[in-house]
């Protein structure tokens, strides 16, 4: 079965209970990491028990990603994968929908962010030559509180589609 879909740009914002300190206790949390974790203000996470399983898995070309964030790194941006090496695994679905992996990010950093996703994803647009479908889940910080941002769409639409909805996540 091939995961496709023929949403052009939806985004749900809801309010989220997350934010980095609940990540920090969960159990897929590298603790041998701690010290460089904790300094992120984006953390990319993994699907917690995807499909039934027990594992923690990373959406196919998570790594790429993260290589892609990493070249970005700054004093205004840290990122990092929140999981050890040892734990660290891909779900490839083969499919025409590609998922960029969940993240937490605080939301001074979010116009940084989309635009670093924006960019990666234009460049595997120009591989493709054709239309790319896309799903991203984030989750934004912004002190005591935090909402959820889920788009499923067309990627050449995320940038704009998100920068119309940053209003809602004040």
């Amino acid at each position: 079965m091939i995961h496709e879909s023929d949403k052009v740009n939806q985004i749900v914002i809801t309010e989220s209970n997350i934010n980095f300190e609940t990540i920090h206790s969960k159990q897929y949390y590298p603790k041998e990491y701690d010290s460089e974790v904790k300094k992120a203000n984006l953390l990319l996470l993994p699907y917690e028990g995807f499909n039934a399983s027990t594992r923690n898995v990373f959406p196919e070309e998570t790594m790429q990603f993260y290589k892609h964030i990493k070249e970005f790194d700054d004093n205004n941006l840290i990122s990092e994968i929140c999981i050890s090496d040892e734990e660290y695994s891909e779900l490839e679905l083969h499919a025409d929908v590609v998922s960029i992996a969940n993240m937490i990010i605080e939301i001074a950093i979010l116009p940084i962010a989309v635009g670093l996703i924006t960019n990666y994803l234009d460049r595997k647009i120009q591989r493709r030559k054709t239309d790319l479908k896309i799903k991203v889940n984030m989750i934004v910080v912004d002190g005591e509180k935090s909402k959820s941002i889920s788009y499923e769409g067309d990627a050449d639409k995320f940038e704009q589609t998100i920068k119309a909805a940053e209003n809602q996540l004040k």
